[in-house]
């Protein structure tokens, strides 16, 4: 195992993290940690998604230095690219001019450009926008745009979309009570403005994620509260982001959390999150079926006497959905990273990972590689530079061999 210290003071001086492994695997019999890279500031700090690039390396984005409550407090948006080796190939901050900026997703374009999407409030129209930033293979900035209405304003997924991207979010304009509306914009491959669709009602339908159909639209996922029920919800739009339906995902009695969303390639849709029975605190893992036409086919819990959170799902080329987020069912202490999977009939598998140290660990990214191994980001409070540290590390490939006698699986609706 190699655990590679990259502690970063808000002046960009090292720090020293101390060494050797903080987090231990938990119920598997062959997985451990090949390395790990540790960015840090006095702030909190995340990695939000991690995603292959076309010379093989894998880029992690998200941000750095956030303190909640002090928009004074200059976050700054961070993408790390990573060799396969853990080794970190370059490095980039945005937004050190002040004001907040943060990533939430990147595609890599054909020429090798790079797209982000997330939000600032350095650019656009006032308040907190939705960030579109363009830079090429190096980092450095091709485009910045910001994008809303003076509200908040963010974006938190991408998809390619020929032509240039669509990205989606939330905008919520700046009335008391003002609902969260999914936000839709399209840009040219340069991050300029093409279109944009707004889609709401009188609660929130607040977005997070967007993936291509594979017929020239996109499917899009998020959360909805609407009668004080919350439920997930799925929407088809066409090429163009004009809505073809919406639907609302849950079950009486239950609030129900997205996050996640993956897209098979026969077209079916998965929508991962969590759970809790309404009135309860503690959450279980949650999966949910559909069809191409957003039809509920199958919905699966799975947890144990903590609570439980999927926070991001990825599929790999079997069709197998990862999903990592955190557990206080099982672990080393407090709160751990977990790791679940749903087969390609959208059942949980038996056996579930935990991941983490004695301090609270938290998963936020996942990327299933080609030789069976995980790319896995989050942040953790037990690395000692800020009070949430991110980190990426590489987990070998799981034997996924046993139960995990921790968590129990339920079939809500079986097809």
């Amino acid at each position: 195992m190699l655990w590679i210290p990259l502690a970063l003071a808000a002046a960009a001086q090292p720090q020293q993290i101390p060494s050797g492994l903080p987090f231990e695997v938990g119920s598997d019999s062959s997985a451990r940690v090949a390395w790990g890279q540790v960015i840090a500031t006095p702030g909190d700090d995340w990695i939000n998604d991690l995603v292959p690039l076309s010379g093989g390396n894998v880029l992690g984005v998200g941000f750095l230095n956030r303190a909640d409550g002090s928009f004074a407090t200059d976050w700054e948006a961070v993408s790390v690219e990573l060799q396969a080796d853990g080794a970190i190939a370059s490095q980039r901050r945005y937004g050190e001019q002040g004001g907040t900026d943060a990533f939430w997703s990147i595609a890599e374009a054909a020429d090798g450009r790079r797209v982000f999407g997330g939000f600032t409030t350095r650019v656009g129209p006032g308040g907190i926008n939705g960030y579109v930033l363009v830079s090429r293979p190096d980092g450095t900035i091709i485009k910045e745009n910001g994008f809303g209405y003076a509200g908040y304003d963010r974006f938190t997924d991408l998809a390619p979309a020929g032509d240039g991207y669509v990205f989606v979010g939330h905008s919520q304009l700046t009335d008391q009570g003002a609902p969260r509306r999914t936000y839709i914009v399209k840009t040219d491959g340069s991050g300029l403005f093409a279109w944009e669709r707004i889609y709401g009602g009188a609660e929130a339908w607040s977005a997070l994620y967007i993936e291509p159909a594979g017929d020239g639209g996109f499917i899009i996922a998020g959360g909805t509260d609407g009668g004080g029920d919350v439920d997930m919800f799925v929407q088809k739009v066409d090429a163009d982001g004009r809505q073809q339906w919406r639907k609302r995902v849950g079950t009486p009695d239950w609030d129900e959390v997205n996050h996640g969303l993956v897209v098979r390639s026969d077209g079916a849709i998965v929508l991962t999150g969590y759970t809790h029975r309404r009135g309860e605190r503690s959450n279980d893992l949650l999966a949910a079926t559909l069809s191409p036409d957003g039809e509920v086919e199958r919905i699966e819990r799975l947890g144990g006497k903590g609570d439980d959170r999927a926070i991001l799902a990825k599929a790999d080329s079997a069709g197998r959905v990862w999903i990592v987020g955190h557990s206080t069912s099982a672990g080393a202490g407090g709160v751990d990273m977990l790791l679940a999977r749903i087969g390609p009939d959208g059942a949980f598998d038996r056996a579930a990972i935990t991941i983490g140290g004695a301090a609270d660990d938290h998963g936020t990214a996942i990327l299933p590689m080609a030789d069976g191994s995980l790319l896995l980001g989050g942040y953790s409070r037990g690395l000692g530079v800020g009070a949430q540290d991110a980190f990426v590390l590489r987990l070998t490939k799981p034997a996924w061999d046993r139960p995990n006698p921790a968590f129990v699986r339920e079939t809500v609706k079986a097809p």
